[in-house]
């Protein structure tokens, strides 16, 4: 009987002492995501060294884009507060990337300082709903409008990095920007112009599939694009 009450004891202070040392974090800040594409409207030269400068829409030699949609499968926010790491996923997002103003994912933080932020954005290839689609007109020289249609889909990791911010209570903004222009830097016309067209409207379709060529050369300008900062409303 004594053994017993004895273990009894042993447990009853061993649960009290974790009572007593249960760490709570009360959340007091809000983090959301916004996608914002910006420069639109770009140079497409002969001379490689010419291609991205941003120009006005209709501009012959240039690609202009009206439509671009991003499907991230999952953003994951990893930061040091405190001493400690952190790391907060939101999953499944579906983005307007010309509607700056809409925000998705949105995550509860504790105000402080935060270090060593980074963000790592998944995109998943999918026959149904490709990661990264934009939509837009190729313009040649001689004036000819082309329909363009770009599907990034594939499989990536693309991490950003933010600077030490100090957190205060309230809403924040991570405000990924993507500088369209960016994609077409170091390319020439003819990228575009020897392409494989599709129907309706002799098309330019670019896929991993369908000017295979031209969809690698997207892949790897896409990450430059990015860039990331975060800021309080």
């Amino acid at each position: 009987m004594k053994k017993l009450y004895f273990t009894t004891s042993i447990i009853c202070l061993l649960t009290l002492l974790i009572g007593c040392t249960k760490e709570t974090t009360e959340t007091d800040t809000q983090l959301g995501y916004s996608f914002n594409a910006i420069n639109l409207n770009a140079s497409l030269n002969s001379n490689s060294s010419a291609s991205g400068a941003i120009v006005a829409a209709g501009t012959n030699g240039s690609i202009n884009w009206t439509s671009a949609s991003v499907n991230i499968s999952k953003v994951e926010f990893t930061s040091y507060q405190g001493g400690k790491s952190i790391s907060l996923e939101s999953k499944n997002l579906t983005i307007n990337a010309l509607k700056p103003d809409s925000l998705s994912g949105i995550v509860s933080l504790t105000s402080g300082v935060y270090e060593k932020n980074e963000f790592k954005i998944s995109l998943n290839e999918s026959a149904t709903n490709p990661p990264f689609i934009l939509r837009g007109t190729y313009i040649e020289a001689s004036g000819t409008k082309i329909p363009v249609i770009v599907q990034l889909n594939l499989t990536q990791l693309i991490k950003l990095e933010a600077a030490r911010i100090e957190v205060k209570k309230g809403k924040y903004i991570a405000r990924v920007t993507i500088e369209l222009n960016g994609l077409v830097k170091g390319l020439t016309a003819s990228d575009f112009g020897q392409t494989t067209r599709t129907a309706p409207n002799n098309t330019i379709l670019v896929s991993n599939t369908v000017n295979r060529a031209l969809f690698e050369k997207l892949v790897l300008k896409l990450p430059s694009t990015l860039s990331l900062s975060m800021t309080k409303e």
